[in-house]
């Protein structure tokens, strides 16, 4: 857990050199891909569910990794065709690769992961392995 947490407080201190760099006029050019993209991690009761907001991944070179209870998130945004007689005055769209680990608080089936990419929006479904959900011990009466 020591790797996780160490790794949870470089990107909060990324995060906060990113906010320094945005006073002085620097502009978002010097945050990277990875940090724009919106995850949302929650706990559906049996299964954790991921979500990342992220139009225009490369679906060939989307890879999830889940080992335990990490998961590995990384791919690439497609490449844009550039035309040589166009003059960009303003260029908005995500480019490049991104990785992006997440520690999730219990051990998850792998066998039964599931990812779905639509409409922009990744989700992937990670049930819970059966020594995480709760059990219910019947009580014998004497």
């Amino acid at each position: 857990m020591f790797g996780f947490q160490f790794v949870n407080d470089v990107q909060k201190v990324q995060r906060e050199m990113d906010q320094l760099f945005r006073h002085f006029g620097f502009n978002e050019a010097v945050v990277n891909t990875a940090s724009r993209i919106g995850f949302k991690v929650t706990d559906q009761g049996e299964a954790f569910q991921v979500e990342a907001v992220a139009p225009g991944i490369d679906t060939e070179k989307l890879s999830i990794d889940v080992i335990g209870r990490k998961i590995k998130i990384a791919g690439e945004f497609k490449a844009e065709e550039s035309k040589e007689d166009v003059h960009w005055y303003r260029n908005e769209r995500r480019k490049g690769s991104f990785e992006k680990m997440f520690a999730l608080p219990a051990d998850v089936d792998t066998e039964k992961v599931e990812a779905e990419y639509k409409l922009g929006i990744l989700k992937i479904n990670l049930p819970k392995a059966q020594s995480a959900l709760p059990k219910k011990i019947a009580v014998n009466v004497a």
